[in-house]
C-alpha cells in the first residue's frame, strides 16, 4: 500500500526534499506486508507485559504495507536500494530458510556466508540504524553518515561495533539509541530473521551475539572458498535492549 510522501530532511544526504516510505527492513526482506500497531514508546515500556502476554490492544489503529519512516529522499532511497538492500535480502532468504526448516528448539546455528558481499550487508544495517533515528544520532555520530554515503569506503572507527543474532520468535525492537547503565551506548533492531546490535564507545565485547564489525573488511576476505559464521537465536518479547528472556523466563515476571 503507498504511503506517499512528504517534505522533510533527508538523513542521509541531510537536503530538504520530497521524502518517500522507507520500509525497515527493505521491503524485500520479509517486510511487505506487515502489519503492526504505532504505541507511544513510554507506555510501551511501562506495559511492556500487558501488551506481550495480557493481550492488551493499543488504542492507535493497525497499519499495514509494511514497518518504516518517511527517512530519505527518492535518490538516497534509489542509491540504497541499487547498492546493498539486494544483499541484504539475499543473507535474509538464506537465513530465514535456515532457522524455519529446522527445529524451532535450536538455538545456534552455522552456515556458510561466503557468496554474501558483506561490506554491503554492513552498510546496509548502518542505514537502518540511521534511518529509524533521528537527525540529532548522526550529528553526533557523523562517521556513520559517511561509511553508508560512499559505497567505497571500509573504514570506521574502534567506537562503532556491530553484533548480530538470529530471531523469529517475539516482538520487533525499533533500532532507536538507548543510554544502558549494563551496556552503554546500544541501538537494537529486530525484525525475522535478524537482529543487530551496534553499540558505542565500549571496549567490552558483547559476549551474546556474533560479532560483525569485521565486515567492513570484506575485500580482504572474499577470496575463501568457505566462510563460516555461527549466530545465536534468541526470542525478543520485552523491547528492552539486550533483554533475551524466553517466554516461560518472563510469564509472570515483570
Amino acid at each position: 500500500m503507498s504511503k506517499g510522501t512528504v517534505i522533510g530532511k533527508c538523513k542521509l544526504c541531510l537536503k530538504t526534499k520530497e521524502l518517500n516510505f522507507e520500509h525497515i527492513p527493505p521491503r524485500s526482506a520479509f517486510n511487505k506486508n506487515t502489519k503492526y500497531y504505532v504505541i507511544d514508546q513510554t507506555e510501551y515500556y511501562q506495559k511492556a507485559k500487558e501488551y506481550t502476554f495480557d493481550n492488551l490492544k493499543p488504542k492507535s489503529r493497525k497499519e499495514q504495507g509494511g514497518i518504516g519512516e518517511f527517512s530519505f529522499c527518492f535518490d538516497c532511497n534509489g542509491f540504497l536500494g541499487s547498492n546493498y538492500v539486494r544483499t541484504y535480502k539475499k543473507f535474509a532468504d538464506i537465513a530465514m530458510s535456515i532457522i524455519q526448516l529446522n527445529d524451532k528448539n535450536i538455538r545456534a546455528y552455522e552456515f556458510d556466508i561466503s557468496g554474501i558481499n558483506l561490506l554491503k550487508f554492513l552498510k546496509q544495517i548502518t542505514a537502518i540504524f540511521i534511518a529509524t533515528n533521528k537527525h540529532s544520532f548522526t550529528k553526533s555520530y557523523p562517521e556513520l553518515l559517511e561509511f553508508v554515503k560512499n559505497e567505497n569506503i571500509n573504514e570506521l572507527p574502534k567506537r562503532y561495533r556491530f553484533y548480530m543474532y538470529l530471531n523469529n520468535e517475539g516482538k520487533n525492537r525499533n533500532g532507536h539509541i538507548h543510554y544502558t547503565n549494563h551496556f552503554g551506548t546500544v541501538c537494537e533492531f529486530t525484525f525475522p530473521p535478524f537482529g543487530f546490535v551496534l553499540s558505542i564507545d565500549n571496549p567490552n565485547r558483547l559476549m551474546q551475539l556474533s560479532e560483525i564489525t569485521n565486515f567492513k573488511y570484506y575485500e580482504k576476505i572474499k577470496t575463501v572458498d568457505k566462510l563460516p559464521i555461527i549466530l545465536n537465536k534468541y526470542p525478543t518479547y520485552y523491547p528492552f535492549p539486550m533483554d533475551f528472556r524466553t517466554e516461560k523466563e518472563l510469564n509472570g515476571s515483570t
